[in-house]
C-alpha cells in the first residue's frame, strides 16, 4: 500500500492555556474542587508543558463542562464528521483524486460512540459511492491510527487496484471531565480536537513514493487501568496514571527494535511533555521534533497525533528513505510500522 497524500483538519477556534485556565476558574465546578485540585490545574496550565494552544470545537470554553452525557454525544456527532471532512477534502485535493474514485473509508476514533459509525456520516458528507466499503475502529485510544493503517493495508492486499482513505478523528473536548483526581485533571488540560486523513493506493507499481509495511503491536492488559476511558455518570472519563511515561518508554522501545532500518526517522504520538522525554530517553533519540511540534500547536490530539506529525515531516524537503511510525495508548497497547520511500 502506497501513500498518495496526507492532510489534517482542525476546528476554527483556538485557545491558549491561559484562556483555558480563566474559563475553568469561572466554571461552576471550580469552587467544588479541593484546593489541591485547583492548584494542580493552575500549575499545569501556567507551566511550560510544551503546549502553546489547542484547537477545540467549542465556540465558548464554558461549554466543555456544562453538557450532560447526551449533549456531549450529540456534540461529537456534529463535530467529528465536520473536522474529518476538512482533512479528507485537503488530502483529495493534494492527490488530485475525485471522491468517486475512492473504494473504501477507514476511520478510527475513541472520543464518542455512534452506530452506524462516524464513517457513515463522513461518507455522506463527502458524497462517496454507495458501494464503498466503510470500516470503523473504536476502543483503541490514542494508538488507533497504526492498526487502522494495517486494516487498510489488508483491504488493499485483497483489492490491489483500490484507493482508500484513512481518517483518524478525535473530539477530545467531548470527553473533558473534571473531578478531584490528578490524572483526570491533567487529561483535561492537554488534549485537543483534530483529524488527519490520508489517501492510499493498492497499486504498488505505479502510484506513490512511500510504501507502508512491517506492522507490529504489543498489548499489556495487566496495565490497562493505568490508561483507559471509564464511564462516569454516562460521560467519558480519561484515567491516567503517573507512571504512563515510563510504561510508554519501555513498551515503545521494544517495537523500535523491530524497525526495518537502523537509519529510520522516528515519528511518534506525543502523549505529553513527560511522555516525549521518556521516549527520547528510552529510544536514545535526541529530539522527537515532530511529536513536540504537534504538542506545541495542537496539544495531545489522541489518535491523529502520529499522522499529523507524519504530515509535518513530509512537508519538509528531505532525502530520508526510512520512517518508523508509532502510536500508543489505552490498553496499554503500542503499535508501529515502517514507511519506506521507493
Amino acid at each position: 500500500m502506497k501513500l498518495l497524500s496526507i492532510a489534517s483538519g482542525f476546528p476554527e477556534h483556538s485557545y491558549d492555556q491561559t484562556q483555558c485556565l480563566d474559563a475553568m476558574r469561572n466554571a461552576e465546578f471550580w469552587n467544588h474542587l479541593k484546593e489541591s485540585s485547583r492548584k494542580l490545574l493552575e500549575k499545569i496550565l501556567q507551566a511550560n508543558t510544551g503546549i502553546d494552544e489547542r484547537r477545540l470545537a467549542l465556540t465558548n470554553l464554558s461549554e466543555a463542562w456544562q453538557r450532560d452525557a447526551q449533549e456531549l454525544n450529540l456534540y461529537y456527532e456534529k463535530s467529528a464528521p465536520t473536522i474529518a471532512e476538512k482533512a479528507v477534502l485537503k488530502a483529495l485535493s493534494k492527490a488530485n483524486i475525485d471522491i468517486s474514485k475512492i473504494d473504501a473509508l477507514f476511520v478510527c476514533s475513541c472520543t464518542g460512540y455512534l452506530c452506524p459509525g462516524v464513517s457513515s456520516y463522513i461518507a455522506e458528507r463527502l458524497g462517496m459511492r454507495k458501494n464503498a466499503y466503510l470500516q470503523d475502529l473504536t476502543g483503541l485510544g490514542c494508538g488507533a491510527a497504526i492498526p487502522m493503517l494495517e486494516a487498510a493495508a489488508g483491504y488493499t492486499a485483497l483489492h490491489p487496484s483500490s484507493r482508500v482513505i484513512t481518517v483518524a478523528v478525535e473530539i477530545c473536548s467531548a470527553a473533558f471531565y473534571v473531578e478531584d483526581n490528578a490524572g483526570v485533571l491533567i487529561s483535561t488540560c492537554i488534549f485537543g480536537d483534530g483529524a488527519s486523513a490520508a489517501i492510499w493506493s493498492g497499486d504498488n507499481n505505479h502510484e506513490g513514493n512511500w510504501s507502508i509495511k512491517n506492522f507490529h503491536s504489543l498489548h499489556i492488559p495487566e496495565s490497562r487501568e493505568m490508561i483507559r476511558f471509564t464511564n462516569a455518570k454516562g460521560k467519558l472519563r480519561n484515567q491516567l496514571h503517573k507512571d504512563v511515561p515510563t510504561l510508554a518508554g519501555n513498551v515503545v522501545k521494544q517495537l523500535y527494535a523491530k524497525r526495518s532500518s537502523k537509519e529510520s526517522i522516528a515519528i511518534t504520538h506525543g502523549g505529553g511533555r513527560d511522555v516525549i522525554l521518556a521516549l527520547e530517553e528510552a529510544l536514545q533519540i535526541n529530539n522527537l521534533s515532530h511529536a513536540r511540534e504537534v504538542m506545541r500547536k495542537y496539544g495531545n490530539l489522541s489518535s491523529p497525533s502520529v499522522m499529523v506529525a507524519l504530515e509535518l515531516f513530509l512537508e519538509e524537503s528531505t532525502d530520508d528513505k526510512h520512517l518508523w511510525l508509532c502510536g500508543f495508548g489505552a490498553g496499554f497497547s503500542a503499535h508501529s510500522c515502517d514507511l519506506i520511500r521507493e
